[in-house]
């Protein structure tokens, strides 16, 4: 009987251990839920709502894509019939070509004057005899030969255009282009507005 007894005893469960073994579970799922937490990511505090108008999209678009609109203009485009080189200051003389151009996709536009102005702003000639019209996309070229000096050191083309509506602005350049010995040269002017139409 005593036997009995004394077995029992040294197989019953102990209090303490197994209030030990319930604290380390514990610790161990708390440190498992903690880890687990910390390679969350943080989430950022979110940003306060932008004030500022929204914006067009053109906004953001590069100038050449942004499309100047006019209905008529008047452009004055530098050219020149001649250019200084070398040391001695020689002379050479170059051809002249004002090229026009309709950038509009849709709507023609009408050349109502192309004149050929001297350094004195004097007119050397006119190149219409009438109103001239561009189709959409389309371009037009005037000539002064290499050997027209009318115009001095500092020419310059005068052109007048109108259109029956809301347009994009044409292109005028200059393109002079020229030969000394065996060499080349060749450079374009661009126009600018300096008024409207009457």
């Amino acid at each position: 009987m005593s036997q009995l007894s004394r077995s029992s005893r040294v197989s019953a469960p102990c209090p303490m251990a197994a209030r030990m073994r319930g604290i380390a579970l514990r610790v161990t799922a708390c440190l498992a839920l903690c880890c687990g937490l910390a390679a969350l990511p943080v989430p950022t505090q979110p940003r306060a709502a932008s004030t500022r108008p929204v914006q067009s999209a053109l906004a953001f678009l590069p100038g050449e894509a942004r499309a100047e609109m006019a209905v008529g203009q008047t452009i004055y485009v530098p050219v020149y019939s001649s250019v200084v080189y070398g040391n001695r200051g020689r002379t050479l003389n170059i051809t002249t070509m004002l090229s026009v151009r309709n950038t509009d996709q849709r709507v023609p536009i009408t050349l109502m004057e192309v004149r050929y102005v001297d350094e004195h702003g004097q007119t050397v000639r006119s190149y219409l005899d009438g109103p001239r019209q561009l189709p959409p996309l389309g371009s037009a070229q005037f000539v002064v030969e290499e050997s027209d000096t009318l115009g001095g050191a500092g020419p310059a083309f005068i052109v007048v255009w109108r259109a029956a509506a809301q347009v994009s602005q044409p292109l005028a350049q200059g393109v002079m282009i020229g030969t000394v010995s065996s060499q080349g040269i060749s450079f374009i002017t661009e126009g600018r507005v300096i008024g409207g139409v009457k």
